[in-house]
């Protein structure tokens, strides 16, 4: 034996330097930042229906396309935008996904209005899991269930479901 230790990951890294990146230093990671929340809702969204590999691997071109996820410009996408965005070969071109962003961006700043925040928005909703879940289902748009868990683990307001043998499940 060389006396060298094996980490051990969640299954869904598949050895792929990205993912591994993405999994050790940024899932589950308390995200506050108004458009880091905004992208990290927004790549959840396009992400339902499809692997969170094929997301990753295009997330600098989501960004360039929705200009960083700044909620004051994507708020203000007019059809010329979408028609543009349904062009680019470098993220997932699906209507209902750009409109929802763009229809949720309006949401984000009326929250931004009324909470301060982003942060303090996700913060105010209620502790049980699913009635959270609920919440950011009815609040944005494309977002289910299964999204809304998603994102809270992504941006952290709830323990990542990490593997039994992950090295970082708690």
């Amino acid at each position: 034996m060389d006396g060298t230790k094996t980490i051990v990951r969640c299954g869904w890294c598949e050895n792929d330097p990205l993912l591994i990146s993405y999994h050790d230093e940024e899932w589950g990671k308390p995200v506050s930042g108004d458009d880091e929340l905004f992208e990290a809702l927004t790549l959840e969204i396009f992400q339902a229906g499809l692997s969170w590999k094929t997301i990753w691997h295009k997330r600098e071109n989501f960004r360039n396309a929705f200009d960083n996820f700044s909620i004051a410009k994507v708020k203000s996408y007019e059809i010329e935008k979408v028609e543009a965005l349904l062009e680019d070969k470098g993220i997932v071109r699906h209507r209902r996904k750009i409109e929802a962003t763009i229809h949720n961006a309006n949401v984000a700043e009326q929250l931004i209005s009324k909470y301060g925040s982003l942060k303090n928005y996700f913060d105010s909703l209620p502790e049980d899991q699913l009635e959270r879940q609920k919440a950011i289902k009815t609040t944005f748009k494309h977002v289910g269930l299964t999204t809304a868990e998603s994102f809270l683990m992504a941006a952290g307001f709830i323990d990542p479901d990490h593997s039994e043998e992950c090295f970082l499940k708690k």
